[in-house]
């Protein structure tokens, strides 16, 4: 930690310039991350996506209902980033409206 603290203006140099965590610890073993701001609530972001998500699923479940196999993609989808809850919306309501 001595070390990190020296050297704290490069670590957050490199974070910024490079876009890497820094990993930071005494004895080669990690202790600390520093990252950015934005890696950061990149990451609480998509940890609240996938925990909303499963609270949604666990909802549907409670009252008995399996969701299809394209439903469970959709959420899957959603959980990991890869589609906005709107567009899944709009993939169901085309599917449902023929």
């Amino acid at each position: 930690m001595r070390e990190f603290r020296a050297r704290l203006a490069a670590t957050v140099a490199r974070v910024t310039g490079t876009g890497s965590p820094v990993f930071v610890g005494g004895y080669r073993k990690p202790e600390v991350v520093v990252m950015s701001v934005e890696q950061y609530e990149s990451l609480v972001g998509a940890a609240r996506q996938r925990e909303a998500v499963a609270e949604a699923l666990a909802s549907v479940r409670a009252e008995g209902l399996e969701p299809s196999v394209e439903g469970l993609g959709l959420l899957e989808r959603i959980a990991n980033g890869e589609l906005a809850e709107d567009a899944a919306i709009e993939i169901l309501r085309g599917r449902y409206q023929r």
